[in-house]
């Protein structure tokens, strides 16, 4: 009787999860109707200078920029509040006008990117990959050589900004980005890590095609250099910088806003990226001892 009973109560158990488990999606579905049905076209490399001023909104000057973006509504912001500009101009692109104040007040130069507010994850993530992928198209960011970005939820490390970019004007690279801590040997480890999160399930239907494509054009799965997207410098004035930069964009329409995968292989392409070493030593996840994978 009493295995019965402790069985029963495991289900009853089992089954309330579930239930709260799928309450409190709902509840998020309601805020954030989180989905892959949105208008990719106006999103497209030729449609972006429409949602971007053609002249410079500062008066700033230097060799060398840092920025930020983040697009979304305000609940949703996740800015680190110690990042504040030290030594360089430090400009923030957002189409949330209500972002760019707050920022503002933190010492960031704002820029506005001319995109409606979507309540979509998805969709918000797509827009913030224009600033991320192609600084260049800001007139801003333009007028520095070396641009750094770094993604808006992590404390940014002035001085190691210097370090990585002095590595790259001496190794002469286009692009600087880290080498992922956690994965390595084969792309795949990338797309089974990404399959964890709602928003890069539902674009599944994107990724695997994008791969099976990319493999059939020459691309490989075995691939020891798995890139962070969540840092970069770049050397503006290199002549790949732009192509590089460009390239990755018209992948992100293609596969989704899983970019690091898209990165991950169009870098096997480019011999002008420069690989960092990660931030620190990271807790052992998925893919950390992975075996190489056979050449596809």
């Amino acid at each position: 009787m009493f295995e019965i009973a402790t069985l029963k109560l495991v289900r009853r158990y089992r089954k309330t999860r579930r239930a709260i488990r799928d309450a409190n999606r709902k509840l998020g579905h309601y805020f954030y109707p989180i989905s892959d049905d949105y208008d990719v076209d106006k999103l497209r490399l030729a449609a972006i200078p429409h949602a971007i001023d053609s002249a410079p909104q500062h008066e700033t000057s230097g060799d060398v920029a840092v920025y930020s973006t983040f697009c979304g509504p305000l609940l949703s912001f996740t800015f680190d509040k110690n990042n504040k500009p030290k030594n360089v101009p430090h400009y923030f692109i957002s189409n949330n006008p209500r972002v760019l104040k707050i920022v503002a007040k933190f010492g960031w130069k704002p820029i506005l990117l001319n995109l409606p507010v979507s309540n979509n994850p998805v969709e918000s993530a797509h827009q913030a990959k224009i600033a991320k992928a192609l600084p260049h198209l800001f007139p801003d960011l333009k007028k520095h050589r070396f641009v750094v970005y770094s993604d808006d939820k992590q404390r940014i490390d002035h001085e190691k900004v210097k370090t990585d970019i002095a590595l790259l004007d001496s190794e002469g690279k286009a692009i600087a980005m880290r080498r992922a801590p956690h994965i390595s040997g084969t792309i795949l480890w990338e797309f089974a890590a990404t399959m964890m999160q709602e928003r890069y399930r539902l674009q599944v239907n994107k990724f695997v095609p994008f791969v099976d494509r990319s493999i059939r054009n020459g691309a490989e799965l075995s691939d020891q250099e798995l890139f962070l997207t969540d840092y970069s410098v770049r050397d503006q004035t290199h002549p790949e910088t732009v192509r590089i930069a460009e390239r990755w964009y018209e992948a992100i329409c293609e596969c989704g806003i899983e970019c690091q995968l898209s990165f991950d292989i169009i870098a096997q392409s480019y011999d002008s990226i420069l690989t960092l070493a990660p931030k620190k030593k990271t807790k052992v996840e998925i893919g950390s001892v992975a075996p190489t994978a056979p050449t596809a």
